[in-house]
């Protein structure tokens, strides 16, 4: 019932002016719409796995536990060469097998550095996840002036194993990038694998105590290409395992390499 002396608003349909009071009530219910939305992606977002909290549904969690040598940006040891550059920390009661660091480049490249039984200087920024230590490299190994040259790490083979998991490229994995591991990153691995970053196994279960191995070839070189269809993929690998030092060697028979 409209009020006498009261102009009552009336809409005209091919008329382009709309009543103020409607203006009012469209705009209230569009702040309402966005702020339900708002709320809906809230709540998905916090209730959505995090893709790079593990690797594998069926693999144990991955934990760094605190190192003093790992606190350094410059570390010394020598360095073999195959399948990749790997500088190896020299024994002491804390680490009696030594330990084996990784050696990659910046961005998605290898490490070109050649193999040496005179200990070297190496300096850079560390990643570390679970078994895995790599060290991104900010220059050439410098020579240690008066240090005795010394053997590389014996190889201890430990014979052939079937191992199911994914293949990744260890740096990404190692925490250069987040999600480093899964088929969400698999166009990435896949260029850094191919500039020559280290290719790292992650076994579902343990083999001879580590969940990461380093994958060669079988003669011991880089893994061959065709290990790149498998990446980033449930995969089940079977070949020779070798110990040098405190790091495991992967040599892939890739006759049985399959898709699980």
């Amino acid at each position: 019932m409209s009020v006498p002396g009261e102009r009552e608003p009336f809409f005209i349909g091919w008329s382009r002016s709309v009543p103020p009071s409607l203006l009012r009530f469209c705009g209230a219910v569009a702040l309402v719409l966005l702020a339900l939305l708002a709320g809906l992606g809230l709540l998905l977002g916090r209730t959505v796995e995090d893709p790079a909290a593990r690797l594998l549904a069926f693999a144990p969690a991955v934990e760094v536990r605190p190192e003093p040598w790992a606190a350094d940006r410059s570390l010394k040891g020598i360095v073999t060469a195959d399948p990749y550059p790997v500088l190896h920390l020299a024994p002491d009661a804390a680490m009696p097998f030594g330990r084996a660091v990784l050696l990659v480049g910046d961005g998605k490249r290898g490490a070109d550095v050649a193999a040496s039984t005179t200990p070297v200087e190496v300096s850079g920024g560390l990643l570390r996840r679970g078994d895995v230590a790599m060290l991104v490299l900010d220059g050439p190994p410098r020579p240690v002036a008066g240090e005795p040259a010394r053997e590389a790490p014996a190889v201890q083979r430990l014979g052939r194993w079937r191992v199911a998991g994914e293949i990744c490229d260890g740096k990404c994995y190692a925490g250069g990038m987040r999600p480093g591991s899964g088929l969400s990153h698999r166009a990435c691995a896949e260029l850094c694998l191919l500039g020559d970053v280290p290719a790292i196994f992650v076994a579902a279960m343990p083999v001879a105590g580590r969940q990461f191995l380093v994958l060669a070839a079988q003669d011991g070189g880089k893994p061959p290409p065709a290990l790149l269809d498998l990446t980033a993929l449930p995969v089940e690998l079977e070949g020779e395992v070798e110990r040098r030092g405190d790091m495991l060697i992967f040599k892939v028979d890739m006759r049985h390499a399959r898709l699980l």
